[in-house]
């Protein structure tokens, strides 16, 4: 019960209009997350960390020191609208343990690679009736395809030690919303 956590960030955020009907927002934020390694969570959640490690005060698991976010509307001719994401950001941080379940040098100081992500969803509302109308869209995620993985292998003893996986591609997906 004498654990604790600290958590700071600077946000800035900015809107640019080009018309009443495109406009573009940019976000950055600088963070940083410490607190103490072994949390109440570890030990009593869903599924409890099977190791008690000695507590450290670290950076959080969490912890992401920079992020740029930029986003907008655009309504295109023939009542289209294009909607673009782009996010880059620091990778998380992780631990690197041994075979014998030890943390090897500091904790959560080995970090993921950097996140690069460009997403958009270009959609057109049809009207089918005065009251209601029919959303279709395509949504793009990660088009640059760019390596975001989302697990690596950490511990020394395995022989695919440093590997990075569970790379989302390029992808895409349609589907459509009712309006009323």
């Amino acid at each position: 019960g004498t654990g604790s956590a600290h958590y700071r960030q600077f946000e800035t955020t900015a809107r640019m209009r080009l018309s009443d009907k495109r406009q573009l927002f940019f976000s950055y934020v600088r963070s940083k997350g410490r607190g103490d390694l072994n949390d109440f969570g570890s030990f009593l959640g869903t599924f409890p960390v099977p190791v008690v490690r000695p507590n450290q005060y670290v950076d959080s698991p969490a912890d992401l020191p920079n992020r740029f976010l930029a986003w907008g509307l655009m309504d295109l001719p023939l009542r289209f609208r294009i909607s673009p994401v782009i996010e880059y950001r620091s990778g998380f941080p992780y631990s690197v343990l041994d075979q014998n379940q030890a943390y090897v040098g500091m904790p959560e100081t080995s970090r993921f690679p950097r996140f690069l992500s460009i997403d958009a969803r270009m959609s057109k509302d049809i009207q089918v009736t005065p009251k209601y109308a029919v959303r279709l869209s395509v949504s793009s995620f990660n088009l640059s395809n760019h390596f975001n993985p989302e697990a690596v292998h950490f511990n020394t003893g395995d022989p695919a030690y440093g590997y990075f996986f569970g790379h989302r591609g390029r992808r895409f997906t349609v589907d459509f919303d009712v309006l009323f």
